[in-house]
């Protein structure tokens, strides 16, 4: 494989010098030799295109990530799996793609257990590394009320364009992830993705529009492209044939598809794809699109049922998926994997349970955590304890729960994200969170903001009570809409300080929808609400947000926990 680098371009990174030398199809053909006790660095990318996750912090440890195209899983490969994990007691996580993640191989069975699931239908490949990950679509795709165009036949032909095939197996510039939906409201958004296609209209005809740049930070942009339904898969190739051309081999950072538009203009990549097709297509078309409703009961378009299994936080034990594969099977449904780590069980002739679910919080979508991840700082999916979890239920708030800063929860595609780390902060190595708000994800118009502010695991609750309870106190029923409303119309420092301020005083005051769009930084009129409703907290109109808030929160929480900073 001859890799072209840009004029652009200082150099290629050491992952593509690794694919100049030998080509991650090359390498797998040797896959049965490996001596998997003795990885080494240049391996490890080459496994991840087989879907085979090491780290070198824990060089005897090993995951397999399965892959389950627009997450369709049969109850037969509920089965199977149950019986893999049983048998290696393995650990198994959904994620955020609707794949699947077996935690606890080791260098003795990984390749009996890869072995086995590859030759029984369940793909790994391309489920890591710098390929097209998992394509998505909603989980009721052609099925529910919702839904205007059946996507999961044109999502076939594009997974069959690129899986398994030696000039895309890992040897795209970075990972692509693609979404496709055919609903009019999806249960959860796809403007994190690379390329998504979504549900549009023009001169009566249905399609998509194209959205492209789209990550765990940033939205993906509307590229001003209306197709029509058959039209979707030949402008995915294109998109895919043209950043495996053009898109950036040199900084390891700098070469998502976001950053071949942030330096090429979005006209300019658009001309890069148009070289890659013969479409003839319009420009953008009516987005079809409204908020999903989670508070009703979901009925499909033939009046059937559907059962959710709302996992733990993305994990379910090996009995767990017996019953369920039983269930499924008994009752004729089709299973789906949905993004938001949950296993739907569609087309029930009534509405039956197999069993209680112990997990009724649905909303939150919450990273593997550093029990599975060396990335991670907090054991996040056990630290979900320290959310105000009954409050977040009550008002099916969405929360996107990161144990760093890769996003993995998605912790800005929300109403309210949490990032764990750890800071110093308060005491030595204390574990606390970043916090984001604002965000406006249905329609893709913004991300959740960051306060500028951490707080301890031990003060989650309360803090995100108060913000909980401003919005309770708010005329309006879906927290999305009082972020727009509301939350956003402020600076991020202004609301960082309102609620420490409020959390300080213990004052009953609430926000007044403003009506100008401010800056991150306060405001003179922000500083003047401050100091008329909160005198005793923040004494002067005189302060630099970054500095008060600091001294804010070290006064508050030094006071409530003891900790010397």
């Amino acid at each position: 494989m001859i890799v072209k680098i840009k004029e652009n371009t200082d150099k290629l990174n050491w992952r593509e010098r690794n694919k100049v030398n030998l080509s991650p199809h090359v390498y797998l053909q040797n896959i049965e030799n490996i001596e998997f006790s003795m990885i080494a660095d240049n391996d490890r990318p080459y496994l991840q295109d087989a879907g085979i996750y090491n780290h070198e912090a824990e060089h005897d440890m090993f995951a397999l990530r399965l892959r389950f195209n627009a997450g369709r899983i049969s109850p037969e490969q509920l089965l199977l799996i149950a019986k893999l994990v049983k048998c290696y007691d393995l650990h198994i996580i959904l994620t955020a793609r609707a794949q699947m993640q077996l935690h606890g191989l080791d260098s003795y069975n990984i390749l009996t257990a890869w072995k086995e699931l590859n030759e029984n239908g369940i793909s790994t490949m391309q489920t890591l590394g710098d390929n097209v990950r998992n394509i998505v679509t909603d989980v009721y795709d052609g099925l529910g009320k919702h839904a205007e165009i059946q996507t999961y036949p044109y999502i076939e032909q594009m997974q069959d364009y690129v899986l398994n095939k030696p000039r895309f197996i890992g040897l795209l510039p970075r990972r692509v992830s693609v979404g496709v939906s055919g609903n009019r409201a999806n249960l959860n958004s796809f403007f994190a993705n690379d390329l998504f296609f979504a549900l549009a209209e023009k001169d009566g005809v249905k399609g998509f529009n194209v959205y492209l740049g789209g990550k765990n930070s940033e939205l993906a942009r509307d590229a001003n492209v209306f197709l029509k339904q058959e039209q979707i898969v030949e402008y995915f190739i294109a998109v895919i044939e043209a950043f495996h051309t053009h898109g950036f081999r040199g900084t390891r950072g700098k070469t998502r598809l976001f950053h071949w538009i942030e330096k090429e203009g979005m006209q300019g990549v658009k001309e890069l794809i148009d070289k890659e097709h013969v479409l003839a297509y319009e420009t953008a078309g009516t987005l079809l699109l409204e908020k999903y409703d989670k508070t009703t009961s979901t009925r499909l378009k033939d009046n059937s049922f559907v059962y959710v299994y709302h996992t733990d936080f993305a994990r379910v034990d090996a009995d767990t998926f017996i019953k369920l594969a039983e269930f499924a099977q008994e009752h004729k449904a089709e299973v789906r994997l949905g993004i938001d780590q949950h296993i739907y069980f569609l087309g029930l002739k009534s509405p039956v349970t197999p069993f209680e679910n112990s997990n009724t919080v649905s909303t939150i979508s919450a990273c593997a955590g550093n029990e599975h991840c060396n990335f991670s700082f907090w054991h996040i999916k056990d630290d979900t304890r320290y959310l105000p979890l009954d409050l977040i239920k009550e008002h099916n708030i969405v929360v996107g729960f990161s144990g760093c800063i890769k996003g993995c929860g998605k912790h800005q595609h929300c109403d309210i994200g949490l990032i764990g780390m750890q800071t110093s902060t308060y005491g030595p190595h204390v574990e606390a969170a970043r916090i984001y708000l604002g965000g406006e994800h249905t329609f893709g118009l913004n991300v959740a903001r960051y306060l500028n502010l951490i707080v301890p695991k031990e003060e989650l609750s309360s803090f995100l009570e108060v913000i909980i309870m401003e919005f309770e106190h708010s005329e309006y029923k879906d927290f999305e809409v009082f972020s727009k409303e509301v939350l956003n119309t402020y600076s991020a420092d202004f609301l960082c300080l309102w609620f420490l301020a409020k959390l300080s005083s213990k004052n009953e005051i609430f926000l007044q929808k403003n009506i100008e769009i401010l800056e991150d930084t306060c405001s003179k009129k922000e500083k003047d609400i401050l100091n008329e409703n909160f005198n005793s907290v923040i004494p002067s109109t005189d302060f630099k947000s970054s500095s008060e808030i600091s001294r804010v929160s070290k006064d508050l929480w030094k006071k409530e926990t003891g900790m010397i900073s």
